[in-house]
């Protein structure tokens, strides 16, 4: 009789061997499927949750002095146009009336007039702490492409640093002013002929919204798995990774819009939410940027290219070769050493046809002369 506790392990050891049966068996019928398990693998192995969990501490300590900077922008743009500000003002003040509101106007005022100082702060903490955020994230991509991180130089790292963040802010930027002036210009031309108003109009929109916003995720992916981790691979070889990441980004902000507006209608969510969701954002994105990568970095155009990605140390230095030299001198041919053995033989044969009749001559005069002695 087996016990309550035996039973559940065997169920439990029963559950998971049929996982694991599936799994093989999905390996076995679909590439696609075989890929992604290959790297989910890589990123097990290269620990990329904690890898993420650290772009995530340093990315949500640099959203402060972001809000900084952009206080900061808004109070010169209001400083050079004291109608808005009056119109600003206004609105804080019918918003919230009473003297709450008249607080609050009054330290919008105090942030417009401390734009400079408030712009200072923001942007020597954003150096210091986004370009902490930027090294975790090159870190994390050195150590899913090379499986160990380069020896830390301060300089050298902290120059890269700002490379790689001045290359995500151009892609980020490109993308938003490919994404608006495209839109703006089919808005343009669709006004233009007059075909806004035709039924089923907004799929046409819709579609080229996701295609434009595709196109500009690609390049943000495209820096991230080529200009971050400095991988020797071409563009064209990375580009499907990309491709992956600006899809699955895509899916991860319609899955993220569709639970914030479920959370909407809680209050509980709604006063934790703000923060706790923030953070619970950066992470995914990290959690899945690095994914990407480990998708990219287990391609089998990536994983088979001659020109692989150094896992260690360098090959030791080749030997120079070694002439061998043959002290005993030349040595003769086949057919001059066949004429020599020949011809030692014919003169040790000529030797030994003269030694031989001369010793038989020899020995015959002994007894004769022995004879002769006794006589």
């Amino acid at each position: 009789m087996t016990t309550p506790q035996e039973s559940t392990g065997n169920v439990v050891t029963r559950t998971v061997d049929g996982i694991r049966g599936l799994i093989h068996r999905g390996r076995a019928r679909a590439a696609w499927f075989d890929h992604l398990v290959h790297a989910g693998g890589h990123y097990n192995r290269r620990q990329c949750d904690t890898l993420a969990a650290a772009v995530t501490y340093y990315a949500f300590l640099a959203l402060f002095p972001v809000v900084l900077l952009l206080a900061s922008v808004a109070g010169f743009v209001l400083a050079g146009d004291p109608l808005l500000q009056l119109q600003l003002v206004d609105a804080i003040r019918e918003a919230v009336p009473g003297e709450t509101g008249a607080n609050l106007a009054a330290s919008v005022l105090d942030a417009i007039d401390a734009r400079r100082t408030t712009g200072v702060i923001g942007l020597v903490g954003f150096l210091l702490v986004g370009l902490g955020a930027v090294d975790k994230l090159r870190v994390g991509m050195d150590v899913v492409w090379r499986g160990q991180p380069d020896q830390p130089d301060f300089l050298a790292d902290r120059l890269k640093d700002l490379l790689v963040l001045v290359g995500l802010a151009g892609a980020g930027v490109l993308s938003i002013a490919l994404t608006t002036g495209t839109t703006a210009a089919s808005s343009w031309l669709f006004d233009l002929l007059g075909i806004d108003e035709v039924p089923g109009f907004f799929l046409l929109t819709a579609a080229l919204g996701i295609g434009l916003a595709l196109v500009g995720d690609t390049l943000v992916f495209l820096w991230v798995l080529k200009g971050v981790p400095s991988t020797p691979y071409p563009a064209r070889m990375l580009l499907p990774g990309a491709v992956f990441g600006a899809v699955g980004f895509e899916l991860i902000k319609f899955v993220g819009g569709f639970y914030l507006n479920i959370l909407s209608g809680n209050v509980t969510a709604s006063a934790l939410g703000s923060v706790v969701g923030l953070v619970v954002w950066i992470n995914v994105l990290a959690r899945f940027g690095f994914f990407t990568a480990c998708w990219t970095a287990t391609l089998p155009a990536v994983e088979h290219l001659d020109a692989q990605v150094p896992f260690g140390p360098e090959a030791p230095t080749r030997l120079p070769d070694v002439v061998l030299v043959d002290e005993r001198g030349p040595r003769p041919g086949p057919v001059r050493l066949a004429a020599g053995l020949v011809g030692a033989g014919a003169l040790m044969g000529a030797a030994a046809a003269g030694l031989v009749p001369a010793a038989l001559r020899r020995s015959r005069r002994r007894p004769r002369d022995g004879g002769a002695a006794g006589a």
